[in-house]
């Protein structure tokens, strides 16, 4: 995988480091998934390998076992799209394990996060994260699942849908009401355990990238009181900080797979002999994706920077600008001077 992005200021020696070593774990890795076995045993064998190498210890504080005292969002970026480069499976293990024990590293208690956090890095315990219902999508606001009080805990009755990692979880952040208030007020975080009686795996959803993914049925299901994450009536809050660590990252994936997508199509055409020359040496209306993907990337980098807190974020953008555009020009340059496109 080409890694010419990481001389942009927005990153640090580490994550040079980091993505170089992702990079070449991951070219090992994937060959030897099998796509023959089913999709819960190949998750389930990434989240181990993906612990095993130490990449899952970018989903926790340092505290629990992970690598920084924060999440580090450049860090998960660069993972994210090395990851989507070579298997999108790895990438979606990888990337369920963080937000699903989000809600945890953010509102968590001292007890959940000591009998959670540890077992994510360590590929212990698989994570969910239950936000999404058949009528709340991105409509946050117009989820139904209810949470009541119920002796001494909360009684949890709903459906929630669309949820990965859904029926191979350990343990589910489920986001529900509990209050009378409508739209984004009155909505509380829990952790439930996979095991917990009234937690049903209704449906398995099929999708053309094969995933675990599925319908939950929450039918009477009893927690105790310490299972609330963070304040009542603060879920949404949580579910919102959550999404947003990890937001520029679904950018970074996009753009594994769209670099895995180039790289192929560029492969093929070097080699698809046509009229006495290969396709490469044709003039072809994709000769600009390259530096299309340069910009996004930039555009990515330049958003996990941000969410990482950092000093100087304009002045980091304009000067990406610039490498970006002396990294075009040169690349011009010496395609004018050897004749070739940008494919060749």
């Amino acid at each position: 995988m080409e890694h010419s992005h990481l001389d942009w200021p927005f990153f640090e020696a580490s994550h040079r480091a980091l993505a170089g070593d992702v990079d070449c774990w991951a070219e090992e890795q994937a060959p030897r998934r099998s796509r023959d076995r089913d999709v819960d045993t190949l998750c389930r064998e990434w989240v181990g390998a993906l612990a095993t190498a130490g990449h899952l210890r970018h989903c926790v504080p340092a505290r629990f076992g992970g690598s920084a005292e924060t999440l580090d969002s450049r860090s998960i970026c660069l993972i994210r799209e090395t990851l989507a480069y070579h298997d999108g499976l790895a990438d979606f293990a990888f990337a369920m394990q963080g937000l699903g024990a989000g809600p945890i590293v953010l509102g968590g208690n001292a007890v959940q996060q000591s009998r959670w956090l540890a077992k994510v890095a360590d590929g212990r315990a698989i994570a969910a994260f239950a936000l999404s219902e058949p009528d709340a999508g991105s409509d946050v606001g117009a989820l139904t699942t209810r949470a009541r009080h119920d002796g001494g805990g909360w009684r949890l009755d709903g459906c929630k849908t669309w949820i990965s990692n859904g029926g191979i979880a350990d343990f589910y952040c489920v986001f529900a009401r509990t209050g009378a208030e409508t739209g984004s007020r009155g909505i509380s975080a829990f952790v439930v355990p996979a095991e917990t009686p009234g937690v049903i795996v209704a449906e398995r959803i099929g999708v053309i990238a094969p995933h675990p993914l599925a319908r939950i049925e929450l039918d009477g299901c009893r927690v105790a009181s310490d299972a609330l994450v963070g304040a009542e009536g603060e879920g949404f809050k949580l579910a919102m900080q959550t999404l947003d660590i990890f937001r520029a990252s679904v950018g970074a994936a996009a753009l594994g797979f769209a670099r895995r997508a180039l790289d192929l199509a560029v492969a093929h055409a070097r080699s698809r002999r046509m009229f006495g020359a290969t396709l490469a040496d044709r003039e072809l209306a994709a000769a600009g994706l390259p530096r299309g993907l340069a910009a996004r990337r930039r555009k990515a980098a330049h958003d996990a920077r941000g969410r990482d807190g950092e000093d100087g974020g304009h002045r980091m953008c304009a000067a990406g600008d610039r490498c970006i555009g002396a990294n075009a020009r040169r690349r011009g340059r010496d395609d004018r001077t050897s004749g070739r496109t940008s494919l060749s």
